[in-house]
């Protein structure tokens, strides 16, 4: 007997995986009871379950392994000063998942399910290399959310990065930004290069340089082809680009958009060159599509210093009376506590740096180096009457508080 596919994630496209990942399937074994299913993660079997029939049927299975998938996938610090392009970083898995008929034979349940064999090839069916990605989708947003407006193929010119910070943005010399891109679909299509085109502040073009990315110079047959490569960084800060060779010398703003030998182009963002003060704040923090998005706050900086113990009563001698008592202190710890206000900015850019507060995976960059933060409750967003925004505030401390000794 056997199991057939009634209906499967789309087929080289990848899959959001903070949404339902669904796979329907029917099984044409009379003396069906259930089925197990095994899910594996790159290879690595992760999981395996019981599937009871869909309600009112005996022989139509319906599995949700998106919790299966969502554990597993990462959202990972990009590598400060890079260069290039940076590889999948956990933030996309390849699945397989197994399906195993458990039948009711002579009073015996019968099944090629083994437990202890991670590797078991007698499966009754599996589906192959279904590609996920670390991204989510709010309700609102999903009802008019489609994956095509990320694909970069000749069809789609103006095809979106993997971020929602608004298409004109400041950036400072020194500082480290990035990109995500997402290459879902199967073509011969090559030539794939990030082009950056530099301006003076008469906004005269000075030069157009290009980043190119090997493992999609040749094209490739089907998505599994390339899978490392289908959820990848750009480095578009400045910092990143002087390290890949590209000159900043009397440049104001500058320009990145992926482009094709098909002609095809993505959608163009500009970065501002601006200067930078003692007071700015650069977050780095973990946007809606796992990829890493960054702000620098140029308002005011508040810093606070805040200290605790715990503290409690003992005996001073041997002879203990209720007069005859101290206090001893100890688990103390010291963090530093900041409120980093930005200037006044606009919607689109109110919207984006809000992104942090839903998520809380954020750090700070100071002199080259992250810091993992703590994004604290009393952050907000003022507006005035107008219903215009002012200015975003936030308020965080370390994540690492300093500990003190035991006393």
């Amino acid at each position: 007997m056997a199991i057939s596919n009634i209906s499967k994630p789309p087929i080289n496209t990848p899959v959001l995986a903070y949404r339902p990942i669904i796979y329907k399937y029917s099984s044409d074994d009379a003396n069906i009871v259930h089925t197990i299913a095994e899910v594996l993660v790159d290879g690595v079997r992760i999981s395996a379950r019981t599937v009871m029939p869909d309600l009112g049927t005996t022989d139509e299975f319906t599995l949700d392994v998106s919790d299966d998938v969502q554990v597993n996938l990462d959202a990972l610090l990009k590598t400060i000063d890079s260069d290039g392009y940076l590889l999948n970083d956990g933030g996309a898995k390849v699945i397989d998942v197994k399906i195993y008929e458990v039948t009711l034979v002579g009073g015996v349940l019968v099944t090629a399910y083994d437990p202890d064999d991670a590797n078991n090839s007698s499966y009754d069916y599996i589906y192959e290399n279904d590609v996920v990605c670390n991204w989510t989708e709010s309700h609102l947003d999903y009802n008019g959310f489609t994956v095509e407006d990320y694909k970069f193929i000749n069809s789609n010119n103006g095809a979106k990065f993997l971020s929602e910070a608004p298409l004109i943005k400041d950036i400072e010399l020194g500082a480290n930004e990035f990109l995500g891109l997402c290459y879902p679909t199967a073509t011969d299509v090559k030539g794939y290069k990030l082009e950056i085109k530099t301006y003076n502040s008469a906004n005269a073009l000075l030069n157009t340089d290009y980043i190119n990315i090997t493992e999609w110079d040749s094209g490739y047959a089907s998505l599994s082809d390339i899978i490392d490569a289908v959820y990848i960084d750009m480095c578009v800060g400045t910092q990143n680009l002087i390290n890949n060779g590209v000159s900043l010398t009397n440049v104001a703003c500058y320009t990145v958009s992926m482009v094709n030998s098909g002609s095809a182009q993505s959608e163009i963002r500009r970065f501002n060159i601006v200067g930078s003060c003692d007071t700015d704040v650069r977050f780095h923090f973990i946007n809606k599509f796992g990829k890493q998005d960054s702000i620098t706050l140029k308002g005011n900086k508040v810093e606070e210093l805040q200290s605790a113990s715990k503290i409690y009563q003992k005996a001073l001698s041997y002879t203990y009376s209720s007069s005859s008592r101290g206090a001893t202190s100890f688990d103390s710890t010291m963090n530093y506590n900041f409120v980093a206000y930005s200037k006044s900015i606009g919607r689109d850019m109110i919207k984006f740096a809000s992104a942090m507060l839903l998520n809380n995976n954020a750090y700070v960059e100071i002199d080259g180096a992250y810091y993992p933060i703590i994004i604290n409750t009393d952050s907000k967003v003022i507006v005035n009457e107008k219903n215009m925004p002012i200015q975003f505030q936030i308020n965080y401390s370390f994540a690492n508080p300093t500990k003190g000794i035991r006393g």
